[in-house]
């Protein structure tokens, strides 16, 4: 491709995010939303209700905004009185989660010179529903065959049209660019969107198949996750697993399984397919009913694993299971390297990763993040087994937090509130569960999300940030004063696109490392001491390669600060200590992670392999072990967070109990 073409597309595409652009803001203020912005994308009406409920029952519950976008008209070919079906009972819905009377204002948006239908609930004005309305027949005999939506996502030169009074057609540029401008309008704290990640043709996936979805599913989620990339912000994302989802365990509570079903009961009486006579409305059933008792999130497979080391010379493994969206835990013992020991669900009900850390004490906590925003941790039990999850009240963020460990051994966090804004938090008890105190960093506008903090020579926090300009920016502590800060400084000549690490060596200077904006190299830099004691940064090194995501740091059995990297997905990591640099296996998924264990260096990564194992990379005596693959962690196992009381003085927590029991539904005759 020709750079003159390159430029003409890049244009197009700029021009078209222009146009998409509304000509007010129209979105509500974070304040009316109580720090919860919750735009949904979905194709059809029902997607929301049979496959991302109960979260966004619980976000109105809470007091949030909810926008959510129907992409299709869901009409199946027969017309407008279908569709405006669909509209009115999706209405009847949501009106039932707000507690509220089913009246609506109606009213027209524009993106991308196109109109949109909006709906705002009179009673609850923070619960808006918006149409798109693209056509939705099956272009051939059903499946095996496309519709509008996913040809134009799939076929260059197709567009999509329009049903009602709107006719107008979307390219697939058009979807993207009206998409990525809802998205700006709104200024979301969390973006919900479908599956992409399905990878099987349109025209091969078929109903009921194991592992397959509907094509508009997929589609629009691939539509959303461009304009996301277009339009880029202070938001969380959250994928959610559709029409697989029945192939799981039951993995909701009975209320929550009773409210998901009375929404989408109410909604399926203005559907004639599911509920030919609304009186006798025996929804939901067969697929549908299935649906209900269940709500999986789409893991990634580059989402990096967490590791620690026992006090019994091995290490736990942690990991959220793609299968159960859960926390994992495997124990391993160096003293049976031979054995594969088995990986222990510890439940919960996670999009996010999980972050392990030591107490002071030396037992094992973790830290997980719901789609609401809030924090849950779990504690090793002193004996056996593990306490149970408890929410860190007063913690919410935005993404998973940071944690390192103070001097005094306690576990510090570093969160993004709902504000986008940072937050040092430190003094949470391992039996208490209640944050000692919060701190605000410095606001730095336009920052990325890959902030990172480290312990400096002083014994106090640095943070590192890169801004989307590119430029890299550090705070600390004020060492008169450790709950303030002191203001951003930039650092000069160093331009970065993000895949920070950091980490204070054993000569107690900092080690930073970044991605270099105009290669993707990582790039390293060291603090050193000038003739009377000023702290300055010695010249950046090129160390040579090219990496994805965020960088692994920590301290290898020697005590020298240690980083691995994953080279591209599917390739090798990357690993740079004060010896060299050593390139480690084929077939990696993720980022790894490292930490010395007994005087060997242990590095874990996300294999290659559809089902989710993991290489474990281990030196002994400087010489590097064959890599061992283990076992994927369990398919079930995994429930909603249940929240449990602090317990008395005394008074031994309650553990997670696991997901409730719910027969298997019916079979169904056809899809939805």
């Amino acid at each position: 491709m020709s750079s003159r073409l390159c430029f003409k597309l890049a244009l197009g595409s700029i021009l078209l995010w222009w146009l998409a652009l509304p000509l007010a803001w129209a979105g509500p203020s974070l304040g009316e939303c109580h720090g919860m912005k919750n735009l949904v994308f979905v194709a059809h009406q029902d997607d929301d209700l049979l496959f991302m409920n109960p979260d966004i029952d619980q976000v109105i519950d809470a007091g949030g905004c909810v926008q959510t976008v129907y992409l299709t008209a869901a009409e199946r070919g027969e017309g407008v009185r279908y569709m405006l079906g669909r509209a009115r009972g999706v209405r009847a819905a949501y009106a039932l989660m707000a507690d509220s009377n089913d009246n609506w204002t109606e009213t027209e948006t524009v993106y991308g010179g196109k109109h949109q239908a909006r709906f705002s609930l009179n009673a609850n004005p923070r619960v808006v529903l918006v149409h798109m309305r693209l056509e939705d027949p099956w272009l051939g005999k059903g499946w095996g065959s496309l519709t509008p939506l996913s040809r134009t996502e799939s076929i260059a030169g197709t567009s999509a049209k329009a049903l009602g009074s709107y006719s107008e057609s979307y390219t697939r540029a058009d979807l993207v660019a009206t998409l990525a401008a809802i998205i700006a309008d709104y200024g979301p704290t969390v973006i919900r969107h479908m599956d992409d990640s399905i990878s099987i043709p349109y025209t091969s996936l078929c109903w009921r198949c194991i592992g397959h979805d509907h094509p508009d599913h997929i589609a629009s989620a691939r539509l959303v996750r461009d304009a996301i990339r277009m339009a880029p912000g202070d938001y969380a994302e959250a994928a959610y697993v559709d029409y697989p989802t029945q192939e799981r365990g039951v993995n909701l509570t009975a209320a929550e399984i009773a409210a998901k079903t009375n929404a989408f009961k109410r909604y399926a009486q203005d559907d004639y397919q599911y509920c030919p006579n609304p009186k006798q409305c025996n929804e939901p059933a067969g697929t549908a009913a299935a649906w209900v008792g269940r709500t999986y999130y789409v893991v990634r497979r580059n989402e990096s694993p967490a590791l620690i080391k026992t006090g019994s010379n091995g290490y736990l493994l942690f990991t959220t299971g793609e299968q159960n969206s859960a926390a994992n835990v495997l124990a391993s013992d160096n003293a049976q390297a031979d054995k594969d020991p088995g990986w222990e669900s510890l439940g919960g009900r996670t999009a996010s990763g999980v972050v392990a850390f030591r107490w002071v004490d030396g037992r094992a906590g973790i830290v997980t993040r719901d789609t609401m925003g809030r924090l849950w941790i779990n504690t090793q039990k002193t004996g056996a087994g593990w306490q149970g999850w408890h929410s860190l009240r007063d913690m919410h963020s935005m993404r998973l937090p940071l944690v390192v460990s103070l001097s005094d051994g306690q576990p510090a966090f570093l969160l993004q509130d709902s504000t986008g804004a940072l937050q040092y938090c430190s003094g949470v008890l391992p039996d208490d569960y209640v944050v000692g105190s919060c701190t605000a960093v410095p606001r730095l506008k336009g920052f990325l999300t890959e902030a990172v903090m480290a312990v400096n020579a002083d014994n106090l926090i640095s943070v590192f940030a890169a801004d989307r300009s590119g430029r890299l920016w550090v705070t600390s502590q004020n060492k008169a004063d450790p709950q303030t800060w002191y203001p951003w400084r930039h650092m000069a000549s160093i331009h970065s696109s993000g895949g920070l690490a950091a980490m204070r060596d054993a000569g107690g200077q900092m080690v930073l490392f970044w991605r270099n904006q105009a290669n993707g190299n990582m790039m390293r830099t060291d603090e050193v001491v000038k003739p009377g004691g000023q702290r300055v940064w010695d010249a950046a090194q090129d160390l040579g390669f090219s990496y994805v995501g965020r960088p692994s740091i920590g301290l290898n059995e020697h005590g020298y600060v240690t980083v691995a990297a994953l080279e591209q997905a599917g390739s090798s990591l990357m690993l740079v200590e004060k010896q060299g640099m050593t390139r480690l296996g084929t077939g990696v998924d993720s980022a790894p992670a490292l930490c010395a264990v007994d005087n060997q260096l242990v590095l874990i990564s996300r294999s290659s392999d559809a089902s989710q194992k993991y290489w474990v990379w281990k030196r002994v005596a400087g010489i590097w072990q064959a890599p061992r693959l283990l076992s994927e962690p369990p398919h079930a196992g995994g429930g909603s967070y249940a929240p449990l009381p602090v317990p008395a003085a005394g008074e031994a927590p309650r553990a997670f109990t696991g997901t409730p029991s719910v027969p298997p539904p019916a079979a169904a005759s056809g899809p939805i």
